[in-house]
Parts: structure tokens; C-alpha cells; sequence
């Protein structure tokens, strides 16, 4: 077991859990066939706004005096306009202008005010939005309620793990900026879950990868373009590289041609529609980049923010 490095209360989590979708483990016959063992997928498509994003969400919008302002590639700025719409808040949301239009109309469709910017201008335009009207700026990865938000999705895996003893485990959960592999690990090793956790990051943005390198994060250049919009980011979060440097988590890298070929698996065997950046973990998978040694892989399916395939 692992003392937590912030201060979480049960309060907290209980107004979490009360919001939020606890989302089912969806497996197949076909799919434990094709891998060789058995998969669970931690199904967060279905996750009110989408993607695991709004369990975070909603916790720092209820901490919220006045109004918040987020900024992000989708996911969060959807699930930052829903909490806002719930609970009855005002929210700025700031998107790339090169976001998918299914993620924009995703965020009209919450209520908020809606402002578009470059990638590379995002942090600076919420913060210029958030001193402009006195209101909370919420970041992704870096604010504590996101890592609290992804710890509540850590603990439903670790009691699914606890209540499914038999066999060797693994899990593997996807990086961008570090706040939903940091949420999960904790969990999992605060519950005394000691099975190998991988932490997958697309294979032209290995953020992670670079600062283990360098002992500390660093903002790095892109190698390539992805098809992963939501795990664009540059740099991992400064809580987030210290705490998993802590965890003994294990590293990995996925191509952007293992991603399509593994949402269109999960969406024959599982019936999921997951956008890519939620299939990533799953192309991990497909890659064998997991240790075989573990007979059931838990595999978190992020999000599910894409629009539907053409028939």
C-alpha cells in the first residue's frame, strides 16, 4: 500500500461517486481469442461527457466560486461545460481551432461560452480568460481534482481486479499529460493491486518517455503528427512524472497504425465506438508491448468522443 501524495477526502470522492457513471468491464470471446488471454475493458466511452475527464470535472466545478475556464484538446473542455451545465455554473471553454468538429459540437452543445485558439496558445488564452473574469482556471492534468477525478476510476478497477482473484493481472492506461495513469496507479497500489501497470503514449509524443530520461519533464518535439488529438500534449505534469516515478510503472509506445486497427477491433468484438486516443491501450495490446507473463490485461478505453464510422 502507498500513502497518497495529496490530501483526499471521503466526502470528495462520495460526491464523485455520486455523479459520475461507474462504467462496466466489457470483454469478448473473439477479442480473448485473438489476444491469447483474457481482456477487460474498463469501458470510460460511456462516461457521462464521453470520457473519464468528467469525474474530475465535476469536482473542480463544484469547487468553483464564480465560474472556470478550461482549456484542452476536447475532452476535458466537454466534460469541464457538462459539470458546469449540472451544476448550474458559468464556464469558458477554449479549444484548438484544428479540433475535431464532433468534439467542438460536443462543446456548444453544453451551453458554454466557447473560444478557439491555437494549440500552441491555449494555456495563455485561459489564462488571459480566467484573470479576466476572476474565475477558477482548471487545468487537465495539473489541477488536483482531475488526479482525484482519476483516482475514482482507478478504484473501480482495483475492486473489479480484487473481485476477479483468479489469474496474473496487468493493466494498461493511456499518457498524455499524466493525470489519468497518476489517478489509476495510485489506486491501484493504494488498494495493494501490485500488478504491472503500463503507461501507453503514442510513438510520435512520448512526453513520459523523455522526462524518465532526463529525471525530470521536459517539453518536447513532436516526432510525427497522431491520430490520438487528445494525447497531444507536450509535456508530462509535474505531479504526475512524480508520482508515477514512485508507482513502478512500466513504459510503451504505440504506432498510429496499431490504434486504427485496434478501435475498429473493439468495435467488432465489443460493439465500442472509441475514439483513438481511448484505443491507444488497446494497440498496446495488439503491439505486445505487454508482458505475456499476465493471463488478464485491464485495458482503460478513455474516451469515446469521435464521430460515428461511414456505413
Amino acid at each position: 500500500m502507498v500513502d497518497l501524495p495529496f490530501n483526499v477526502s471521503e466526502d470528495d470522492l462520495e460526491f464523485i461517486t455520486r455523479r459520475v457513471v461507474a462504467t462496466p468491464i466489457r470483454s469478448s470471446a473473439e477479442l480473448d481469442a485473438r489476444m491469447g488471454r483474457t481482456i477487460c475493458i474498463k469501458d470510460e466511452t460511456v462516461q457521462h461527457s464521453g470520457s473519464f475527464k468528467f469525474r474530475g470535472a465535476i469536482l473542480a466545478v463544484r469547487n468553483a466560486i464564480e465560474g472556470v475556464v478550461a482549456a484542452g484538446a476536447g475532452n476535458f473542455p466537454i466534460a469541464v461545460g457538462l459539470a458546469a451545465q449540472v451544476l448550474d455554473k458559468r464556464a469558458c471553454l477554449i479549444m484548438p481551432d484544428d479540433a475535431p468538429a464532433f468534439k467542438k459540437e460536443q462543446a456548444q452543445r453544453t451551453g458554454a461560452e466557447i473560444r478557439f485558439a491555437r494549440r500552441a496558445e491555449l494555456a495563455e488564452s485561459a489564462l488571459f480568460e480566467a484573470k479576466k473574469r476572476n474565475w477558477n482556471q482548471l487545468h487537465a492534468f495539473e489541477s488536483l481534482e482531475m488526479i482525484v477525478g482519476s483516482y475514482t476510476l482507478g478504484l473501480e478497477i482495483a475492486s473489479a481486479i480484487q473481485n476477479n482473484s483468479s489469474g496474473s493481472d496487468a493493466v494498461v492506461v493511456a499518457c498524455g499529460g499524466g493525470g489519468l495513469a497518476t489517478g489509476v496507479a495510485l489506486a491501484l497500489r493504494s488498494r495493494t493491486i501490485d500488478a504491472p501497470i503500463y503507461v501507453a503514449e503514442p510513438e510520435t509524443h512520448q512526453r513520459y518517455a523523455r522526462a524518465r530520461e532526463l529525471r525530470k519533464p521536459v517539453r518536447i518535439s513532436a516526432s510525427g503528427e497522431t491520430i490520438c488529438d487528445a494525447l497531444q500534449s507536450r509535456q508530462i505534469g509535474t505531479f504526475a512524472f512524480e508520482a508515477l516515478e514512485k508507482l513502478d510503472v512500466q513504459l510503451c509506445a504505440v504506432d498510429d497504425r496499431l490504434v486504427t486497427e485496434a478501435s475498429a477491433l473493439l468495435r467488432r468484438t465489443c460493439n465500442m465506438r472509441v475514439e483513438p486516443s481511448g484505443a491507444l491501450t488497446m494497440g498496446a495490446a495488439l503491439g505486445r508491448a505487454i508482458d505475456m507473463a499476465s493471463d488478464r490485461l485491464w485495458v482503460v478505453a478513455c474516451g469515446g468522443n469521435a464521430s460515428a464510422p461511414s456505413p
